[in-house]
């Protein structure tokens, strides 16, 4: 009988684990900071905590961003470009890599 399984090398599942944790680590890192942000924003109804709560805790990896991207936060635009920027640069890169590599 013939194995028509390849043999994985060390790269294979290098990126591999990127590209299956990377999306938690973005989600576990934006939606505590936009959790957090939110939180600090000024008087606002209570519909509009709840609704971006639900965003933020209901989309994975994209509410976070969402809420970065379209709301004033206390950060600065360049750390808003360099988290959200990167993070998805980053993303997209290694998802190209294991694309590439099979995986």
């Amino acid at each position: 009988m013939e194995n028509h399984f390849a043999n994985p090398n060390f790269w294979t599942y290098f990126i591999g684990s990127y590209a299956y944790y990377l999306p938690f680590v973005l989600t576990t890192v934006w939606a505590p900071l936009a959790l957090y942000d939110l939180s600090k924003s000024e008087e606002k109804a209570n519909y509009y905590y709840i609704l971006w709560s639900s965003v933020i805790l209901l989309i994975p990896v994209f509410g976070g961003a969402i809420y970065f991207l379209t709301q004033k936060t206390e950060y600065s635009n360049q750390f808003k470009k360099l988290a959200i920027g990167g993070g998805f640069g980053i993303l997209l890169f290694v998802w190209i890599l294991s694309i590439s590599f099979h995986i």
